[in-house]
């Protein structure tokens, strides 16, 4: 370890890490020096960082796919070992809208049991009668989790909000390396699906009273990385999943990613970079419905996409902004499959149905579901900033604006950072918020 660095205790710390400020005109010993002096100063300085994190997606049917979310984090940063330990609690509150209902006040989405009907022998439709209750589907609960992370390891332990109708266990470790210039990060994880209230929080079917949703993905991922600190880089992402939730089918996944960036500006304090992005999304099965067995997440057989990405960022001696963008072009393709996956869960309704001479068989054919293909466009407009306020406090904000057929989610945030020892070294470059937990990779 360089002599400075060794010893940094003894330096008026606002001077010391306002001299780690790195420079254009820096040498390479110049430098490591400075950068040396911040990572350890960074490592050994306790942070408390609180954020208010806002979703919403509009596009969806109310009751149903869409989704407003609403994620007050709490974490704490302490120096451990040759790393950091962390402790991290998300309060969350979701609300995906109240159905509409008819004169009765009562709806038949295909949600839960509230859509089940069949022909009997006679061939006459019969069918059950819309569901009155659960009409505002809501969840409120607190998470929490723990983790250390140094140069090679990163851990986690958590479990998803407190309060949830299905709260799971929660987690990842991974370990990364290098073999010659191509960077590695092998992981294993256990991580929630939280593309809906369904198939993060679980909910309850209004007819049969069960429970169902919570959807985890558990399995490994590699990811590689080509980036020597020059105009270029390269990086790959591969991972397979097991999808498992509470009263929900089974599901595997498989995603394979990669891109390609050149920074056109490569600045100390300015970055310029433009991109290419691909992406190839498999599931086993399709379970993107909202009724009884159904997960409530996104899963085409096949997914494709293209990506252009670019983003500016620049930081001064107070302030950080990155300001980006994409556009893209996907493909996906669905297989043909069945509103209620798991006829188990079905014994009441079809009793019911059974008195009406409706045999399970006709309405499994009336629950059938149609394989569709298609794409389109899409565009995705990103801004954040952070401002030091003085030695120890920074405030920062971002926007997240998204566009896609089908798919249109948005997502704001603020956050106060606080470091516990004075820090006047540079500011992140781009600027980079906290994560929420249920978005750990």
């Amino acid at each position: 370890m360089h002599w400075f660095a060794a010893h940094l205790s003894f330096v008026c710390p606002v001077a010391l890490t306002r001299a780690t400020r790195l420079r254009d005109d820096d040498d390479w010993r110049v430098r490591s020096v400075r950068s040396e002096t911040a990572e350890l100063y960074e490592r050994r300085n306790p942070t408390l960082t609180v954020q208010e994190d806002t979703a919403f997606r509009r596009d969806g049917a109310p009751g149903v796919s869409r989704l407003w979310s609403g994620t007050s984090i709490a974490r704490l940063d302490i120096p451990l070992g040759r790393g950091r330990a962390f402790i991290q609690a998300d309060h969350v509150r979701l609300d995906a809208g109240t159905f509409d209902t008819d004169d009765t006040g009562s709806h038949t989405e295909w949600f839960g049991t509230c859509n089940m009907q069949g022909a009997d022998a006679g061939g006459v439709t019969r069918s059950l009668p819309g569901c009155s209750g659960g009409l505002s589907q809501t969840a409120i609960g607190t998470g929490v989790a723990l983790g250390y992370v140094d140069d090679r390891w990163a851990v986690d332990l958590g479990h998803s909000p407190f309060g949830f109708e299905v709260s799971n266990w929660l987690g990842g470790i991974s370990y990364r390396g290098d073999l010659g210039q191509l960077g590695w990060r092998l992981s294993l994880s256990r991580r929630p699906m939280s593309n809906s209230l369904l198939s993060y929080a679980g909910t309850v079917d209004p007819r049969t009273g069960q429970a169902w949703g919570g959807v985890v993905a558990t399995g490994p991922s590699l990811g590689l990385s080509w980036d020597q600190g020059g105009r270029d880089g390269v990086w790959a992402d591969i991972s397979h999943q097991r999808l498992t939730g509470k009263n929900v089918a089974d599901n595997t996944r498989t995603r394979l990613m990669g891109g390609y960036y050149r920074r056109l500006i490569n600045r100390v304090d300015t970055e310029f970079t433009l991109g290419l992005n691909a992406m190839y999304w498999t599931y086993q099965k399709d379970l993107s419905e909202y009724t009884l067995g159904q997960g409530g997440y996104y899963s085409p057989q096949r997914y494709f996409s293209l990506s252009l990405p670019v983003r500016y960022a620049h930081r001064t001696a107070d302030w950080s902004y990155t300001i980006g963008g994409s556009v893209s072009r996907s493909w996906s393709r669905t297989a043909d499959g069945t509103y209620y996956p798991l006829p188990g869960l079905l014994g009441s309704p079809l009793n019911t149905l059974a008195g009406q001479g409706v045999s399970a068989a006709s309405v499994m054919a009336a629950s059938q579901t149609t394989g569709s293909g298609g794409g389109g466009f899409g565009y995705q407009l990103q801004a954040s900033a952070e401002r030091r306020l003085n030695n120890h406090w920074v405030l920062g904000a971002a926007l997240d604006l998204q566009k896609s057929q089908d798919y249109s989610p948005s997502r704001a945030l603020i956050y106060l950072r606080y470091t516990f020892q004075p820090w006047q070294g540079n500011l992140p470059l781009p600027v980079s918020p906290i994560t929420a937990y249920s978005e750990y990779k």
